[in-house]
């Protein structure tokens, strides 16, 4: 069925002063009262996760338009090359007996979904379309209160797709040692992501 009146509803940057309304009529609470509603906890799983594409997207330059939240990529560098971005944390919001083993998802799919056109490309088998992939760590074992917003806190990994193994995840020493291996460096700080990013791509 296709919408010949619709309009084009692609998201906007919003000011979080848009009010809520009622038969019209604004109330007296804002966009920003639900974000931060909805957004407080930053060691959620999924805001932490929003936060690391934010941190990649700015050390790109491509922070200029709304998150796209169900493509098959996470961003696209100035040049289009695709990238995903991955998160994880030692500690998380909830009560924990011990921090968190670290493990990232690798996983390869067959459906690729393409929110610009409403189209889906399907493979035969799985495959990972991205060009390269940022491993986002926050924190550290003995940091017990990570936070955020200090990305000072944040190691980075930056590796290209063909070089990941043929498995669904991988865990933080194999990633370095892989990373090490294929890149010849370590962990990169934030100040060298986008120069790091730039060389994978």
């Amino acid at each position: 069925m296709r919408f010949s009146n619709r309009k084009d509803l692609k998201p906007l940057f919003k000011t979080g002063n848009e009010c809520f309304q009622v038969q019209g009529t604004p109330t007296d609470y804002t966009l920003f009262d639900y974000w931060q509603w909805s957004g407080s906890d930053l060691l959620s799983n999924t805001q932490r996760g929003i936060i690391a594409e934010f941190l990649v997207a700015k050390a790109l330059g491509v922070a200029n338009s709304p998150r796209l939240e169900w493509g098959w990529y996470d961003l696209a560098s100035a040049t289009g090359q695709k990238i995903e971005v991955k998160s994880a944390s030692y500690h998380q919001s909830w009560s924990q007996d011990r921090p968190s083993d670290i493990r990232f998802n690798i996983s390869p799919a067959q459906r690729l979904w393409d929110p610009d056109t409403n189209t889906s490309t399907y493979h035969d088998k799985p495959v990972r379309a991205s060009a390269a992939y940022v491993f986002c760590l926050l924190g550290s074992l003995e940091h017990t209160e990570p936070n955020p917003l200090d990305i000072d806190q944040w190691a980075f990994y930056v590796i290209r797709t063909n070089d990941l193994p043929e498995q669904k995840t991988i865990g933080i020493n194999p990633l370095k040692a892989l990373v090490k291996r294929m890149t010849k460096r370590s962990e990169t700080g934030y100040q060298e992501l986008r120069s790091v990013i730039e060389q994978m791509l």
